[in-house]
């Protein structure tokens, strides 16, 4: 099923229960995905979404450093139900693991770090979070 039909779904559910924080979250979203094609970049649906998590990461991040832990508890409330339409990524355990196999298949250099991680991400990139990817790998290779 693709985004679109399992979000209308989603929020179909939602309506006839009378959830009305899930409903307005999934109405987002699907407003997102909806208008991903208008975009300049065209992304897909599931782009839109993760594209709207990260947005609300940021924010919950911000409210934190103001001190504003009511908004930033909001925000999680309804990170916790755009997750819920994402991919499962991998626990960092489980990425360390797949970055092991992965560099003793191929030989990268301490100053290849980059490269190591571009080519990781491509080949991994939808099954496991960057920013825990990166810096497995930057340990891997630097030492640090």
């Amino acid at each position: 099923m693709d985004m679109i039909a399992k979000l209308t779904e989603e929020m179909k559910s939602a309506m006839k229960s009378g959830q009305k924080q899930r409903l307005g979250v999934i109405r987002m979203l699907l407003n997102e995905a909806k208008n991903a094609d208008l975009q300049p970049s065209r992304p897909t649906p599931l782009a839109a979404v993760e594209a709207y998590a990260r947005k609300l990461r940021k924010s919950i991040e911000e409210y934190e450093k103001v001190g504003r832990q009511e908004e930033a508890g909001n925000l999680r409330q309804e990170l916790a139900i755009v997750e819920e339409f994402l991919p499962r990524k991998l626990s960092p355990e489980e990425t360390a693991r797949l970055v092991d196999d992965f560099l003793t298949k191929h030989s990268f250099t301490e100053k290849q770090v980059g490269q190591a991680t571009g080519a990781f991400l491509k080949a991994h990139g939808s099954t496991v979070d960057p920013a825990v990817a990166s810096a497995a790998i930057r340990k891997k290779l630097t030492g640090a």
